[in-house]
């Protein structure tokens, strides 16, 4: 009993390690729209302020 559980276990690992998740054009949308801004040199825009915007400015301020 204890061979199965064994041969079970280690199939159920090569199912989860080859099964393929959402990859890149196909599946999952919130990975192709979260995007960060970014400029024609492919730094990332910064907003007036200096404040990331990932916070409100509420947050910000019961962070700090």
């Amino acid at each position: 009993m204890k061979k199965y559980s064994f041969i079970a276990f280690v199939l159920l690992l090569f199912v989860a390690f080859t099964t393929p998740s959402c990859s890149t054009k196909t599946g999952c949308p919130a990975t192709e729209s979260l995007k960060a801004p970014v400029n024609k040199k492919g730094e990332i825009k910064k907003k007036k302020g200096g404040s990331s915007g990932l916070f409100s400015k509420k947050m910000q301020k019961k962070m700090h």
